[in-house]
């Protein structure tokens, strides 16, 4: 009874506040707000400073203007790159053809997500001989962002 009386930017705030790193159709498609009214609100968030978003190759990612972890919430949005950081969880070092025989992803999906990974400075790398390994820059700072974004994490993740 509270959501009929509660303004569209009201919800979409609170949505993106609950959800860090929603991009448009995922708040559209849980909000069951027009495309339009979204997007007309998104905009206001951002102009009033209320919201913030960065952009990933394909989605516009936005987060509470208070969200400090934009770049592991925004991993965490998309299935390649969260299933890297959550393999690397379970194996504190590994190489890239650890990465890629347990990720199921193919040699060249596992570089091209390792350089950006790098980039971002959430995967670090380490040379042990012939080999090079990854690890994650700061461990207990990826898993406290786990425990905000549960939303989007699933359990097959942590088998």
């Amino acid at each position: 009874m509270n959501e009929i009386f509660e303004s569209p930017k009201e919800r979409i705030l609170e949505f993106i506040t609950a959800n860090p790193a929603s991009h448009l159709r995922k708040i559209k498609s849980n909000l069951c707000y027009s495309m339009g009214t979204i997007q007309y609100y998104l905009t206001m968030l951002e102009k009033e400073g209320k919201i913030k978003f960065t952009k990933t190759r394909f989605y516009k990612n936005y987060y509470s203007i208070n969200e400090s972890d934009e770049k592991i919430l925004s991993i965490f949005n998309l299935n390649s790159p969260r299933s890297i950081v959550m393999y690397l969880i379970q194996h504190e070092s590994a190489t890239h053809q650890d990465i890629t025989r347990g990720v199921g992803l193919s040699s060249s999906t596992i570089s091209w997500h390792m350089k950006r990974l790098i980039e971002l400075q959430v995967v670090q790398t380490k040379y042990s001989g012939k080999y090079t390994m990854y690890s994650l820059t700061d461990r207990n700072h990826v898993l406290i962002n786990i425990s905000k974004y549960k939303s989007i994490i699933s359990l097959q993740n942590f088998q």
